[in-house]
């Protein structure tokens, strides 16, 4: 997931020297928030606006291809930040970003895989945690009622990690051990208060509607994908024909599966086959090595799994937990050369009701768990590991599209099927069931722009929105209220995956034409990847040469 905020300390972010694209992405990392004051705030606005007038004064003339390509990139961060503060508002409207410990909640990851110094880091990070918070009850004004409510259950993984799990993290230094226990206890404790206020102080004034409007989105789009064909009315069109099409795709597969050729009866059997708990973690490790095994045999006419790679299943960190509660992906540290990414699954936490607990198992089921695994680990893991390859620029590397690593791991499921993966590794029916399974993740993806974007243009309610992926996928309704609930935060573009896929695919056919006999799917794969996580337009011209 992108992270549209970076809070780390604040400063006046120095000039840079006007002639290198790399003082100017120097001058960006240096436009950081520490405590969150209004002041820090009204000074990375400030620096980030002096940054935008250097980059204007650049000798354009002077910049070859390179230069200009990565100059657009470090406006376009530039810009989304000065966005994000200035007109979102987002610190004074998003209560969750104040409970972001990413230092700490990589701890556990790859548990006792990190040195000393990453303590160290999370221990600062701890030490400020309190401040922090402290900063959030003066920042936030009304938010919507959802959001706070959603940074309500995430304090409670906080406490979890802070509590239950920080005494398990691996030190060396004693005396550092000592420090990050002594500031977790003083974290937990602002922790606990700070749930009391959003409780008690903020949640009866949160009013807001929880919605963004259309231009909002269409910022994102634009500013920062450089997606200028995929304003809200053609998303809206596209996700429209695609719910049409995957609807009657999955009515014909119902008719294959069950004598009634119901829907509803499909997905409630295939529900109803999920394991117990403590047998999804063997389930899960069982189609990520199912397709790893194939990618290496029968598809590796796709595709060239990297070497050095360290991958698997492991539990998902305390605080991705909320965001990733059907499970996820996640990165893990690179050591001795060797990167590491892992599908996680997100366990069932003591504090859900019987209910919940029940219906969020119900999305482990054998179908959408061989589904999302190959997503995961194929998708992003290999994703990210192709992009810390060949990213060549410090600017390419710093910048995070949230398209091409979500489109590729989306355009995977598809490609994976259609080349035979499901009929190679599975018996007749549960093929059948997985293939209903990856429908059910397509209309998912869809259900992300119809109910976002006609929530943006007040044509459909937060519980219209939830009911529409109860109705059109089956989802549980506490799984489909959380996704609602989380994808309605920001005004990120929910077309990441369709739109995605439909410009992988438009690159894919103008690869073909463009190298002939040479064009083969493995080739195009590895073409794509090796861009890193860049706009999608970028990339097709950096692939093609064009200007």
């Amino acid at each position: 997931m992108l992270r549209l905020l970076l809070c780390v300390f604040a400063a006046a972010a120095p000039t840079a020297a006007l002639g290198s694209i790399d003082d100017l992405l120097q001058q960006l990392n240096a436009v950081r928030v520490e405590n969150h004051t209004e002041q820090e705030y009204e000074i990375a606005a400030a620096a980030l606006r002096e940054l935008l007038r250097d980059a204007d004064a650049l000798a354009f003339e002077d910049l070859d291809r390179d230069d200009l390509l990565d100059l657009r990139l470090v406006r376009a961060m530039a810009r989304r930040r000065l966005f994000e503060i200035e007109e979102l508002e987002l610190h004074k409207v998003s209560p969750i970003r104040y409970l972001s410990l990413p230092r700490t909640n990589a701890l556990f990851t790859r548990p006792c895989s990190l040195p000393d110094r990453a303590v160290e880091g999370a221990a600062v990070e701890l030490e400020r945690f309190p401040r922090v918070l402290e900063q959030g009850r003066i920042n936030l004004g009304r938010p919507a009622a959802t959001w706070t409510e959603n940074a309500v259950v995430q304090t409670r993984y906080v406490e979890l990690m802070l509590s239950d799990m920080l005494q398990d993290v691996c030190v060396d230094d004693s005396a550092l051990r000592e420090r990050l226990l002594r500031a977790g206890r003083s974290a937990n404790d602002a922790v606990l208060t700070f749930r009391s206020w959003l409780e008690t102080d903020l949640l009866p004034r949160s009013d807001r509607s929880p919605t963004w409007s259309p231009e909002q989105v269409e910022v994102y789009q634009f500013e920062v994908e450089f997606l200028n064909d995929w304003g809200v009315g053609p998303m809206l069109e596209l996700a429209e024909k695609d719910a049409k099409e995957t609807r009657e795709a999955m009515i014909a597969l119902a008719k294959r599966i069950h004598p009634s050729g119901d829907l509803q009866t499909v997905w409630k059997l295939m529900k109803e086959e999920a394991p117990p708990w403590d047998e999804v973690r063997p389930m899960a490790e069982r189609y990520v090595e199912l397709a790893t095994d194939w990618i290496l045999g029968p598809g590796a006419h796709l595709l060239e799994l990297p070497e050095r790679f360290d991958y698997g299943v492991e539990i998902t960190s305390p605080l991705g937990r909320r965001t990733l509660s059907f499970g996820g992906a996640s990165y893990g540290p690179t050591m001795a050369g060797r990167i590491s990414g892992y599908y996680v699954l997100t366990p069932l936490e003591p504090w859900l009701t019987e209910e919940e607990r029940f219906e969020r198992l119900r999305a482990y089921n054998p179908y959408w768990t061989n589904v999302i695994s190959t997503h995961e680990w194929i998708g992003h893991n290999v994703q990210r590991a192709f992009a810390e390859r060949f990213a060549d620029t410090p600017t390419r590397r710093a910048f995070q599209s949230i398209y091409l690593s979500q489109a590729w791991s989306f355009y995977l499921e598809k490609l994976l099927e259609d080349e035979g993966y499901f009929e190679d590794t599975l018996p007749h029916m549960e093929a059948l069931k997985t293939r209903m399974a990856r429908l059910q993740m397509r209309m998912w993806r869809v259900q992300r722009i119809l109910t976002k974007l006609r929530m943006a243009r007040d044509e459909m309610t937060f519980e219209e929105a939830v009911q529409a992926y109860v109705d059109e996928i089956g989802m549980e309704p506490a799984n489909a209220f959380i996704e609602v609930q989380r994808d309605s935060q920001t005004p990120s573009p929910p077309a990441r995956e369709i739109v995605g896929e439909y410009v992988i695919l438009e690159m894919r056919a103008e690869f073909d034409r463009r190298f002939g006999q040479h064009a083969t799917r493995k080739a195009f794969h590895e073409a794509l990847l090796r861009y890193g996580n860049l706009p999608l337009p970028i990339v097709r011209d950096l692939m093609f040469g064009d200007d």
